[in-house]
């Protein structure tokens, strides 16, 4: 049984990595360093927002990840491995 919530993704875990490595940053460079379709990454990224594990910097909408988000990400990368760039949208 998974210890991530049922709507926690491939994709997700991805963003995260990404906001652990180049933070804070804007919606559109995770999308494009990502390769997600920016309105599924922001999708993903409202849900992060939602469970706290990411939050808004700026009023420009700049994203920093929360030491939750860091938690999240660390059992995530334990249990499944470093997720990559390069994901579409679904994983």
């Amino acid at each position: 049984m998974s210890q991530h919530p049922d709507w926690f993704r491939r994709a997700d875990a991805a963003i995260l990595q990404h906001l652990v490595e180049e933070r804070p940053t804007y919606l559109a460079l995770v999308a494009n360093r990502l390769g997600m379709p920016a309105d599924y990454a922001q999708r993903r990224m409202d849900r992060l927002v939602a469970d706290g594990l990411v939050e808004p910097v700026t009023e420009e909408v700049v994203y920093r990840i929360t030491e939750r988000g860091e938690r999240r990400l660390a059992a995530y990368t334990e249990r499944e491995g470093s997720p990559e760039a390069g994901l579409v949208a679904g994983n």
